[in-house]
């Protein structure tokens, strides 16, 4: 692919550094107006983790026309989020602003980055993008009464973005365009092979929650043994062995992706556990307590592993009652479409035990299900294509971004 190809380090090599404050405007603040109005406002609820807007839901507001011709948005600008952040993911997240037509502003949760004219749009977005997704902006975070803030002008005062003439800035850019194109592409595909097993399951059992078709209904805990791990203290980790995981890399593993584990146990700890209250086995379903989008992993080998307690659930499927890739899909569309209802918690809403236990599901005929498990099975080959596929993707533009500010990627 010609746009990947790696060139001369004479021409591209980045030896200019420039504080972020000297390449752009002052940052312009949000505003949010007092009463529903008519002009576009965006959120961060308006905000993708992979630097687009979702233009699904706009809030329209009313913004003194003054604040207007001032705030208003232009192609090419950048997004900032000032105030978000999670747990597991900081405060800072950024969206390239790329509507032309509209009047558009930004609340008062974010800020926007305009650059100066020596300075590519494209470029300074994938710079900040990239502090982002390597958690620099972590040193700017604040928390207040919950929210966790970004220290906005100290991170544009301290920040160094790498300087390179602008018609290298510009091809850096188009090739992080490109890769990141490429990786969309592929997600697209695997989405698609998703929502066609998505659309069998549905023709085949009816919706969960409705239960449209009138399967015996039962609890899971009636069924099916379901509890978490027997508690692995700190000090019982060692620096290899058993592989020992956390809630979200077990999340992650039921994306398919192939983690790194970090931590481990010994074999004779392993061995100890196994014989305490069992581990994982063939067509258990492991899942993160909290996991709103479904995210459940089926065991589907013998390979050893152990978990955390309290941040993973475990279901041990009773064959008998479940097929295991059948109940894998029931629990995923039933907290798809109803899981506020199912978990409990007021900031992150955690799956209980007892919550999960007392799950009311429907149980249709063991035959049926196995006849869904066989079709499901059947284009596996070819999800597990597209995974890969997408996996290249991700790793692709991972590496180009990071090659990309240390001078390493230039055309």
């Amino acid at each position: 692919m010609k746009q990947m190809e790696t060139v001369k380090k004479d021409v591209g090599m980045i030896e200019n550094l420039a504080c972020l404050k000297n390449v752009i405007h002052k940052p312009l603040s949000g505003e949010w107006g007092d009463t529903v109005g008519e002009t576009n406002v965006l959120r961060t609820t308006n905000f993708t983790n992979d630097g687009k807007l979702n233009l699904d839901e706009i809030v329209k507001r009313n913004i003194d026309s003054k604040k207007i011709a001032q705030k208003q948005l232009e192609f090419g600008d950048t997004i900032i989020e000032k105030s978000g952040g999670s747990p597991s993911q900081p405060v800072g997240r950024v969206v390239f602003f790329d509507q032309k037509e509209g009047v558009f502003l930004c609340n008062n949760f974010t800020s926007v980055i305009r650059a100066k004219s020596d300075i590519d749009k494209r470029y300074l977005f994938w710079f900040l993008f990239n502090n982002h997704l390597t958690q620099n902006t972590l040193k700017y975070q604040n928390k207040t009464t919950g929210i966790i803030n970004l220290q906005l002008e100290r991170y544009i005062e301290d920040l160094q973005i790498p300087l390179p003439p602008l018609p290298i800035q510009k091809r850096i850019a188009e090739i992080l365009d490109a890769a990141d194109a490429l990786k969309r592409k592929d997600q697209e595909l695997l989405k698609k092979y998703d929502e066609l097993a998505q659309a069998i399951f549905i023709d085949m059992f009816g919706d969960p929650v409705k239960n449209e078709k009138g399967w015996e209904v039962k609890k899971l805990g009636e069924l099916s043994d379901v509890g978490s791990s027997v508690r692995v203290f700190v000090d019982e980790l060692v620096d290899d062995g058993i592989p020992f995981l956390r809630g979200q890399e077990i999340g992650a593993m039921s994306n398919g992706e192939k983690i790194e584990p970090s931590l481990f146990i010994t074999q004779e700890h392993y061995n100890k556990l196994n014989k305490q209250g069992g581990v994982p086995k063939i067509g258990d379903l492991l899942m993160p307590s909290i996991c709103p989008d479904g995210r459940i992993f089926q065991v589907i080998d013998n390979e050893p592993f152990y978990f955390k307690d309290g941040r993973v659930l475990w279901i041990k499927t009773n064959e008998k009652y479940f097929n295991s890739e059948f109940l894998k899909f029931l629990l995923k569309e039933k907290f798809l479409r109803n899981y506020s209802n199912i978990a409990s918690g007021s900031t992150f809403a955690e799956l209980k035990i007892f919550a999960l236990k007392a799950l009311e599901l429907p149980v249709p005929p063991i035959n049926l299900q196995e006849q869904f498990s066989n079709l499901i099975t059947s284009g596996i080959v070819q999800r597990n294509i597209a995974r890969n596929a997408t996996k290249f993707g991700s790793s692709l533009f991972q590496t180009l971004i990071q090659k990309a500010f240390k001078g390493e990627l230039v055309a």
